[in-house]
């Protein structure tokens, strides 16, 4: 009998380390808030990941019992990418701060909005740089006192809701740290979002900035300043939720219910699916006193999801032109040779270069040898073409980029040959010979009935044609360290040359000499 999967709790992602933020702090009840979301996911406790920069809020995946990263300041969004793209499989939680996320980070952030990652980014916005001890942040109002600023911040502020709109963030939401039930329905809509989530909560640093979001986030009157976004349902607000949202034209309006004859249908109703951005954007212009201030779930686009369009793209041209090599890439196509002293900088040769330096020196030496009169030697002069038909052509095997190594493995067993061309009629992508199939195949756990041939064949070095001689064609599989060669057919379609054909053409030939000086003896 199958043993249950045990369902996990909030405890399951306690860590054992003191959490070490101020008493009172908001960021209490964000920690709270994203441990009893987890468990309500169904993805296994090793599935999460929680990376930060730096700041207060940054200490947060010391306080997770799950993977993370503290990483450095305003890099998070970036290494975040990094692990989701690596790992698709993982939900990904990135931790930041108004100063961290928005200031040395804001590059980052806008890429990884833009982007659209399937992960979760948490910006926790008090308008203050709290752990370097109360300097003004992007978000700190103008004519705020701090101490980078003692005659009041003459900067406009950032709007992090905006700045997510603008990188055309798909998910996009805001909620307040003395309302914790509605931080983990925000957070728990977020998380099963595809795409990135982005979420702003309001939190106010009690030593540096205690009264940031007094005004509205305070229990004692948020009920008639906040307006609490919900999908389908009119923008009604207030402790009597007698008041609500109206436009004239573009422009949002506070009108009373009751009032000039207003009703319920007169209101807007919050609308989070919209495609454009346009409503959301006035949703994020609405500000108290004039309006209360929207929380909730302001946008959740449908756009396609990064990680997976990059596999794709990965798949479809490893496909096209197989799998290249990394050691050759790292080495580049160039280099310098820096020699007596300093004195004198040489241009040399990268790995395409050097090829064609090997290759010239191959060719004087074919050249040499093949005006020797020695009947062995002169024997590199014979056509490939004729090596080509003379010695088993009939066992050279085409099949498609996109069939499965299976195939491939069933046409080696069928066919007893130990290369397949990789390609159709008018163009060769690539070659897979049995040793492909034991250092990618059996060694490994690759599905061989779901992944093309070409995530493991081998690119093409040259083609030859007919015409060329053996001479020719060692030249290439002493540089290219092949043990395969393919040709171009004079009727069309590709064949395939082996340095075993190479071999038994050179042993017959070599008895067939001794053969006659035998005779003449």
């Amino acid at each position: 009998m199958e043993k249950k999967k045990e369902l996990l709790t909030r405890k399951d992602f306690v860590s054992s380390s003191e959490v070490r933020w101020c008493p009172g702090c908001g960021n209490y009840s964000v920690l709270n808030s994203v441990q009893n979301v987890l468990p309500q996911l169904g993805i296994p406790k090793e599935k999460f990941v929680f990376v930060s920069g730096i700041g207060c809020s940054s200490r947060f995946p010391y306080y997770m019992d799950t993977y993370g990263f503290h990483t450095i300041h305003g890099r998070a969004p970036t290494i975040a990418t990094g692990v989701k793209v690596a790992n698709p499989e993982l939900s990904v939680w990135v931790i930041t701060g108004d100063g961290d996320g928005l200031s040395i980070g804001g590059n980052h952030l806008v890429h990884a909005l833009r982007r659209n990652l399937d992960m979760n980014i948490i910006l926790f916005n008090n308008k203050i740089y709290g752990l370097t001890k109360g300097q003004y942040s992007p978000t700190s109002d103008k004519g705020q006192i701090t101490k980078t600023s003692p005659y009041g911040v003459i900067e406009e502020p950032l709007n992090p809701l905006r700045v997510a709109l603008a990188s055309e963030a798909t998910f996009v939401a805001r909620a307040v740290d003395t309302d914790p039930k509605h931080i983990t329905k925000v957070l728990l809509e977020g998380a099963k979002h595809a795409g990135t989530a982005f979420v702003e909560i309001f939190q106010s640093c009690v030593i540096f900035n205690k009264n940031a979001w007094k005004e509205i986030s305070d229990r004692t009157c948020r009920e008639d300043r906040l307006l609490y976004l919900e999908q389908g349902k009119p923008l009604i607000f207030g402790e009597k939720r007698n008041k609500g949202i109206i436009l004239k034209g573009t422009t949002p309006e506070v009108v009373t219910l009751g009032e000039q004859g207003i009703t319920k249908k007169d209101l807007v109703v919050h609308d989070m699916f919209r495609e454009d951005p346009i409503y959301a954007a006035m949703l994020t212009n609405m500000d108290y006193p004039d309006f209360p201030v929207p929380v909730g779930i302001f946008r959740a686009a449908k756009k396609p999801v990064y990680e997976q369009e990059l596999e794709k793209q990965i798949k479809e041209v490893t496909a096209l032109k197989g799998r290249r090599n990394l050691q050759a890439l790292l080495r580049g196509s160039e280099y310098w040779t820096v020699s007596d002293q300093g004195k004198k900088i040489k241009r040399s040769s990268g790995i395409a270069v050097q090829f064609a330096d090997e290759s010239e020196v191959m060719d004087e030496q074919v050249r040499s040898l093949l005006k020797s009169t020695d009947p062995l030697t002169a024997s590199l002069k014979t056509k490939i073409g004729k090596i080509f038909y003379d010695y088993d052509y009939k066992r050279s095997k085409m099949i498609s980029p996109r069939n499965s190594i299976s195939t491939a493995i069933a046409y080696f067993k069928a066919a007893h040959i130990e290369c397949i061309l990789v390609g159709g009629d008018e163009r060769l992508y690539g070659m897979i010979s049995e040793r492909d199939i034991i250092q990618n195949v059996v060694l490994t756990a690759i599905d061989r009935d779901r992944s093309p041939v070409s995530t493991i064949m081998r690119p093409v070095y040259e083609i030859m044609d007919e015409s060329n001689s053996i001479g020719d064609v060692i030249n290439i599989l002493s540089i290219s360290g092949h043990r395969h060669v393919p040709i171009r057919l004079k009727d069309g379609g590709f064949g395939l040359v082996t340095i075993r054909q190479i071999l038994r053409f050179i042993h017959d030939t070599v008895e067939q000499v001794g053969k006659k000086e035998t005779e003449k003896k």
